[in-house]
Order: structure tokens, then C-alpha cells, then sequence
């Protein structure tokens, strides 16, 4: 069955995708035991610089590359592949020149302080990061899973060691941070190298095609700078409202609320492929309608269990040490809502199938503006209320009005009839989770009841059985 084939890929790919992200959750006990408050702040500042420019780098190239290697065969295929990798190269080299050149003059703004060689090293980890990215992707679009797992797990292996070696080790602090990022994005460029020259045909270069994939892709740029807005912009705003220790604390709570995020992209690895394939089946909406449901169920038990222990696991000790630093444990107010602001989120990516299917992709924009302008307005008038508990809150808003927005409008041109209780029914329960529960017996509870009452009162009939026939018989092979 379709659904069934989904939640194969979901698992194959997003294991990779979370790989990928796992390695920023593993660290992060080094860090808040080893970093201040600033020097923590610095590092995010650093990573939330490279997450917008690297929107830049792609500029919607890596969605079109996607796209295209899937939607087309032979000759053509390899036209597309060829023309996007060939120009992704020569204007992330152009990129990374305009950087090294600005190196000096940005430093300060990007870093909260004045180092042009940590620029240099980012320069090198973005440029790196854009090319390595090109490969996964043919991977996806060719169903290669070990492959594509395999240089995930080795892109995190050698993340940790080198974090543990420079830092640790040798005592190299940031630099040691960066450079082991360097060496890891380097390491996965090289052995990916070959996929690149399999695929890349310089004769196949042509302008005609290098045009049409530019219309295709350029839409998605400002739809790509708005989420990163949406995504980085809090660290910015609190380092100029609260000050660099602010942005360390809060980065640490963001950080393990990216769990949600996390959970959202994997799933978002298999759903994207999935929807291109089945949206012009006669079945299709009925088939959207039983995955909201249960994705958003999987999701929302996630970020309640997360939301529910989040306390616990902060402060479980391993060989003596807590998990989190001792100095970062006031973050732990922030995490529940910026869980809660990413299952928002998940309710936006399960409502794209819409936009593609009825080809309204120029309205990703307008969706994405919404949800930055919320984010940077209510954060200027919140954050100085409510310090980062405020900022935690307006990605709640952000991400809640950016999938009202999209709701508003795909409903109007391609109608699901959603199932409303599998919808709301984890909405409320993490709504609930706010309210801190610090008694283990209530928690147990808790975590128990979640799934039963899901199961049997939020879903239907026909997502009962499918939930039970597919998906757990999947899972017990």
C-alpha cells in the first residue's frame, strides 16, 4: 500500500536526516560543560549566520534538483542533473568569494565579536556543506538508502571525534569547533565526488534548461530566506535586546526543542517525493487525510513525551555529570513551546501536497512572510517582557499563523476533509504540557494515556486499521 511505501521511506531517509541533526543534540552536552554562556552564544550565532547564507548558496536549486530527478528519465534527466550541479558549483565558489571579501566588515555583526578568521572558517563550511548536499540528493531521488545513511553516519562519527579531540583534547575552544566541522564537511565532499562526476555532463549543459530550472527554482528563494528569518532571527534579536549569555541560554533550550524539528524534517524526507509521485491519483486526498492524522499523532507524542521529561533529562547524570550544564538549566521553561512551535510546523509541511499539486508554489512566499513578520514583531515587543521566554513564545505564533495561512488558502483549491479530533486532540495535550509537572507518577501516567487515547478516541476507523496493518507490521519485521 502507498501509505505503507511512505512510512518505509520516512524511516530509511529521515534516519539519515536525523543522523545528520543527531550529532548537534550529542554535542550539546559538551558544549554547556565546557563553554560559558557567551562563548556558547558566539557558536550559535555562528551556526544561525550559516543556516540563512546557506538559503543563499541554494537558492532553490536543491528543491529543483529534486524534482527533477524524479519527474524525468534518461538523457533528460541527466541534462537537469548536470546543468544544476555545474551551476550550484560556480556560483557557491561566487559566493564564498563575496564573503572572504566582507570577511572583515561582518565579522562583528555575524559573530557578536570582531574574529575575520572564524569567517574564514564558516566561508569554508558553507561552501563545503552546499557542494556535499548536492549527492545526498541524487541519493534520495535514486532510493540509494545505505548509501545515503552511510555518509550521514559518517558526517556525524567524524563530527564528535574531532568536536571531542580539538576541544577537549587539545583545548582549541570555538576553533576547535569550527575546524572540526571543516574537516567533517571535507571528508563527505571527497568520498561523494564520485556520485558528482557519474552524474555531471559538462556537453549537457544548455541554456534552455539552465532557464527553466531558474523559473522553477528561484521562487523558493525568498521562500527559503523567510524561513530562515523565521528560524535564526530570535538569536539575532535577544543578542541585541538581552546581550550574548542570553543567546547561549536560549540557544541551549532551542537546541533540544529541535527535536520537533527534526522529527518534522525527517518525516518531511519521504512526504516530499511521496505527495509528487501520488497527488494525481484519484485516491490521493483520502490518503493525505489518513497520514495528517497519524503523522500528526506520532509528532505531537513526541514533543509531549520531550515537553513532559524535559526536566529529567536535563539533569541526569552520567559519570558524575549532568546532561546539561549546570549553567544552562534555566532553559528548560522555553523547551515545551518551542516544541510545540515546531509540531505548528508539521501541521504547514503536511498541507504542501496542496500547493504543489494546484502548482501555486508562488504562495510559499507569502506563507513564509507571514510567519517571519509575526515572528520579528512579537519577539521586539516580547522579548523585553519576558526575556527568552518570550522569544520561545512568538515561534509558537510564528509558526501557528504560517500554518493557519496555508490552511486558509489550499483549502480554497484543494479541499481535505481532515480528521479535526487526530488534529486537535495533540494540540491540546501539549497546550497542557505546559503546565510544569514535576510529580514522576503524574508523568507516567501521562505518557501512558497519550497513545491510547489518541488510538481510540482521535482516530477513525479506517486509520486504526491502517495504523495497526501497515505501520506496526512494518515495524515488527
Amino acid at each position: 500500500m502507498a501509505i505503507r511505501d511512505l512510512g518505509k521511506q520516512t524511516l530509511i531517509y529521515g534516519l539519515g536526516h536525523i543522523m545528520a541533526r543527531l550529532v548537534t543534540f550529542l554535542l550539546l552536552p559538551l558544549y554547556t560543560h565546557t563553554f560559558t554562556q557567551e562563548e556558547y552564544g558566539a557558536i550559535s550565532l555562528a551556526y544561525a549566520f550559516m543556516g540563512f547564507v546557506i538559503i543563499l548558496y541554494r537558492y532553490g536549486m536543491d528543491t529543483a534538483l529534486m524534482k527533477f530527478s524524479i519527474q524525468s528519465k534518461g538523457e533528460e534527466q541527466s541534462q537537469y542533473t548536470s546543468v544544476i550541479i555545474i551551476t550550484q558549483l560556480i556560483t557557491s565558489i561566487l559566493f564564498s568569494l563575496i564573503l572572504y571579501l566582507l570577511r572583515y566588515d561582518i565579522a562583528e555583526f555575524v559573530l557578536g565579536v570582531n574574529r575575520p578568521d572564524w569567517m574564514l572558517f564558516l566561508i569554508m563550511i558553507l561552501f563545503l556543506d552546499a557542494f556535499w548536499n548536492l549527492p545526498m540528493l541524487i541519493l534520495r531521488s535514486e532510493e540509494k538508502a545505505i548509501t545515503f545513511i552511510s555518509f550521514s553516519l559518517i558526517n556525524v562519527t567524524v563530527t564528535m571525534a574531532l568536536n571531542i579531540y580539538f576541544v577537549v583534547h587539545l583545548n582549541k575552544g570555538v576553533d576547535g569547533v569550527l575546524k572540526a566541522n571543516i574537516i567533517a564537511s571535507g571528508l563527505v565532499s571527497i568520498l561523494s565526488l564520485p556520485i558528482i562526476f557519474r552524474i555531471t555532463k559538462i556537453r549537457f549543459f544548455k541554456k534552455s534548461i539552465l532557464l527553466k530550472v531558474l523559473r522553477f527554482s528561484l521562487p523558493f528563494l525568498p521562500a527559503g530566506i523567510f524561513t530562515m528569518i523565521m528560524e535564526l532571527s530570535d538569536r539575532y534579536l535577544i543578542e541585541w535586546l538581552l546581550g550574548t549569555a542570553e543567546v547561549g541560554l536560549y540557544s541551549a533550550g532551542k537546541k533540544m526543542g529541535m527535536l520537533g524539528l527534526t522529527a518534522v524534517m525527517g518525516f518531511n524526507m519521504g512526504w516530499t517525493p511521496f505527495f509528487l509521485k501520488r497527488g494525481k491519483n484519484k485516491n490521493a486526498k483520502k490518503e493525505f487525510k489518513i497520514i495528517t492524522t497519524i503523522f500528526l499523532g506520532v509528532m505531537g507524542y513526541i514533543c509531549f513525551l520531550v515537553s513532559l521529561w524535559i526536566s529529567d533529562l536535563m539533569k541526569f547524570t552520567i559519570f558524575g555529570a549532568t546532561l546539561i550544564g549546570v549553567e544552562f538549566w534555566d532553559c528548560e521553561s522555553i523547551v515545551s513551546l518551542i516544541l510545540l512551535g515546531y509540531f505548528f510546523f508539521g501541521t504547514y509541511v503536511i498541507q504542501l501536497p496542496g500547493v504543489y499539486i494546484k502548482e501555486i508554489t508562488g504562495w510559499i512566499p507569502f506563507f513564509r512572510i507571514i510567519g517571519a513578520s509575526v515572528l520579528v514583531l512579537s519577539s521586539i515587543i516580547i522579548i523585553p517582557i519576558f526575556g527568552i521566554y518570550g522569544a520561545a513564545i512568538g515561534v509558537v505564533l510564528a509558526f501557528f499563523s504560517m500554518s493557519l495561512s496555508i490552511y486558509l488558502k489550499v483549502q480554497t483549491v484543494y479541499s481535505i476533509p481532515y480528521n479535526w479530533r487526530g488534529i486537535m486532540f495533540p494540540i491540546l495535550a501539549l497546550l497542557l504540557v505546559q503546565i510544569r509537572f514535576d510529580i514522576v507518577m503524574y508523568k507516567m501516567v501521562f505518557s501512558l494515556l497519550f497513545p491510547f487515547i489518541w488510538f481510540l478516541f482521535a482516530t477513525e476507523n479506517e486509520e486504526r486499521e491502517i495504523f495497526k496493518n501497515q505501520f506496526l507490521q512494518f515495524f515488527k519485521k
